[in-house]
């Protein structure tokens, strides 16, 4: 719009317009100032309404990672209670660190805390029974319901000597008495 055109606009507009018309212009024309100076669009400042999208949806997620990890851990203990009812308090919640930990506190690598003897000598148990084939088949089926990928998530969590042992046993370099052997010894059992 050229300048004199738009001159003659305000006029009329100026010149023709009762003072509660004026009024709302004016109201009109500080809401179009200060939109312009605070990053708003018609009235909406997309800045802040992302900020409070993002940390409502932020706090939903974290509630949802929570909410989830308190349900798995309760069924956890419900599984430990039920086929270990001879463990302390103590020593379910440190199962429970070690299986179920905290995503917050969680770095790269495998920084896991170290798994009890008992239950590491059950794992290591459990993953020779498989791989020789003489694990029961309910046996099978419940540890995968419980950890799908526990094959994976137990050798993650050997220590690397155990490691060594059971590759020697599962490529039939040495027997499992030798096997045992081998990781009483490393264990200091």
């Amino acid at each position: 719009m050229e300048r004199e055109e738009l001159f003659s606009i305000v006029d009329r507009i100026l010149n023709n317009s009762s003072d509660g018309d004026i009024e709302v212009i004016v109201e009109a024309i500080k809401r179009r100032a200060k939109g312009r100076n605070s990053g708003t669009f018609r009235g909406i400042n997309p800045e802040r309404l992302a900020k409070e999208t993002g940390s409502v949806l932020n706090s939903q997620m974290s509630y949802s990672v929570a909410g989830i990890r308190k349900m798995i851990q309760e069924f956890a203990v419900g599984i430990i209670q039920k086929e270990a009812p001879e463990l302390g308090a103590d020593q379910i919640q440190e199962l429970l660190e070690a299986w179920i930990p905290d995503p917050s506190t969680k770095t790269r690598g495998n920084d896991s805390p170290p798994v009890p003897v008992d239950v590491l000598l059950t794992m290591i148990r459990q993953l020779l029974a498989y791989s020789a084939g003489t694990m029961s088949a309910s046996e099978q089926t419940e540890l995968y319901n419980n950890i799908p990928d526990w094959q994976k998530e137990y050798w993650r969590r050997f220590p690397d000597g155990i490691r060594e042992i059971l590759t020697l046993f599962i490529k039939g370099s040495i027997d499992e008495e030798a096997c045992w052997e081998k990781i009483h010894s490393v264990l200091d059992l």
